[in-house]
């Protein structure tokens, strides 16, 4: 008896600790919301948006839409406190096969086309200052330099861990400061009184008066404040997630929508609509119009803070495939750890592949595509999840419970800005919603089918053990 209540002790030390308050939670989302796509988005948004006005006005709004999203997101969470985000949410409402498409769509379409439009970023970013305003850098030579950072921090990863994880925090502190230089250059600029402010006279200037394509800005500028996902994995550590992760939402997006509202006055300030749409790397044609000789300054900057964001998307987005073998969801091999440096090398090495073939066949405009497609639909899915629970299983205890009205907005709005994208790009769209739905033959190919042929067994274990020799690779407990 005594020894069971020492084993129960035990038990209870190693679980996590409720550490985290408000404060912290705000700190975290302020950090990870809109990962780095105020440096690199806003001229895909002025694209599509047609007109200043218009672009700003859907930067306000993707921001709220996406506070009503997470909102939902944090209700499942306290449901299922578990990890795996809305991979868990979807398998424990709607079984293996809906959580497998969540899983399948997130590898495919977010994690591959994410490192593919960081890497491209940060190599525009280091480009660009050698290049005068309007001319934009060979896009060959771009994508070679982004395949050699992708590479370079996949390698990292891989060996040195502990080192890339030390500067973590500088790399993140670098958004900040470029966001901070650019609201206050941009206020210099507009108390010394240039002609650039004439921009905001007549904002509403070419703004589209079809839905499809005011529905595609809509659509382009949800997927700037990614990134407020990693709320789903605070739960187990929150001292009252209930109470706290909603207001950490409301107050860290508040915060965002402000800072990325301002950059783009600035940014607006500063640029003509036709210098703004000149080049991918805004923050560097801001700076070369007025101030030159911060370019240099500017470049290092944004270019660190890509760094840091993709170096943060290695180490958790690999862990999704390498969770997913460990469910029988994957191939074995994806599941095993580098019995020296314990990293999940085949799962990162994996990603790292996808992600060069997305860099040199993609634009950015596709990556955002891409991913914000998939987020429509994964959207779709948990905010489902969470009605179906609503209707099914009203007693169920909810340490926090959205407004039911938000949940069928968010639905429904998902719905109609998918069907206008799809109708504006039906090819990009159309593309991105037939690999989701490649992922149910994946899954009755590859995890229902039990009795698979013995050849085939024998040449995947094969192919597993000469992995594992070559790699040095073990299963995890």
């Amino acid at each position: 008896m005594a020894d069971r209540d020492k084993v129960e002790i035990q038990t209870e030390e190693i679980r996590m600790k409720k550490s985290i308050n408000l404060l912290h939670c705000v700190a975290v989302l302020v950090a990870v919301t809109g990962h780095i796509s105020i440096f690199i988005s806003p001229s895909v948004i002025l694209s599509a948006a047609g007109s200043i006005g218009l672009t700003i006005i859907e930067w306000i709004f993707a921001g709220w839409v996406n506070i009503g999203v997470c909102l939902c997101f944090v209700e499942l969470a306290t449901v299922f406190p578990s990890a795996g985000g809305p991979y868990a949410y979807v398998t424990n409402v709607f079984g293996n096969l809906s959580g497998f498409i969540i899983m399948w769509g997130y590898i495919v379409l977010i994690i591959g086309p994410f490192w593919a439009f960081l890497s491209y970023t940060a190599s525009v970013y280091i480009f660009e200052p050698f290049f005068p305003v309007g001319c934009k850098p060979p896009s060959l030579a771009v994508k070679f330099l982004g395949a050699w950072i992708l590479t370079s921090l996949v390698m990292l990863n891989c060996i040195y861990m502990k080192y890339v994880t030390k500067v973590q925090t500088f790399l993140t502190a670098c958004k900040v400061a470029c966001m901070v230089l650019i609201i206050t250059l941009g206020a210099v600029v507009l108390v010394r009184g240039h002609e650039t402010k004439s921009n905001f006279e007549d904002i509403f200037d070419n703004t589209p008066t079809e839905a499809g394509p005011i529905a595609l800005g809509v659509f382009y500028s949800l997927f700037v404040y990614g990134g407020w996902q990693i709320v789903c994995g605070l739960m187990e550590e929150v001292k009252e997630p209930a109470r706290d992760i909603p207001r950490a939402v409301y107050i860290s997006f508040t915060i965002v929508i402000i800072q990325y509202v301002l950059v783009n006055i600035s940014y607006f300030l500063v640029l003509t609509p036709a210098q703004f749409l000149s080049s991918d790397a805004v923050a560097i044609i801001f700076t070369q119009v007025h101030f030159p000789y911060l370019t240099p300054v500017m470049s290092i900057l944004v270019a660190l803070s890509v760094l840091g964001v993709l170096n943060a998307s290695i180490m958790g987005h690999s862990r999704t495939i390498f969770a997913g073998a460990r469910n029988g969801h994957a191939p074995t091999v994806f599941g095993m750890l580098h019995v020296r440096y314990l990293t999940p090398w085949p799962a990162i090495i994996l990603k790292a592949l996808w992600s060069a073939i997305m860099l040199f066949s993609g634009s950015i405009e596709m990556f955002m595509q891409f991913i914000q497609a998939f987020s429509s639909v994964m959207t779709l899915f948990v905010v489902s999840a969470l009605l179906y629970l609503r209707w099914t299983q009203p007693q169920l205890k909810r340490p926090y419970k959205t407004y039911l009205l938000n949940a069928v907005f968010t639905c429904c709005y998902q719905v109609l800005v998918l069907l206008f994208a799809l109708y504006q790009k039906p090819q990009r769209i159309g593309l991105a919603l037939l690999i989701i739905a490649a992922g149910v033959p994946v899954y009755w190919v590859g995890v229902s089918w039990k009795s698979k042929p013995k050849a085939y067994k024998h040449f995947s274990k094969k192919v597993t053990l000469n992995l594992q020799k070559s790699l040095l690779l073990s299963k995890t407990s």
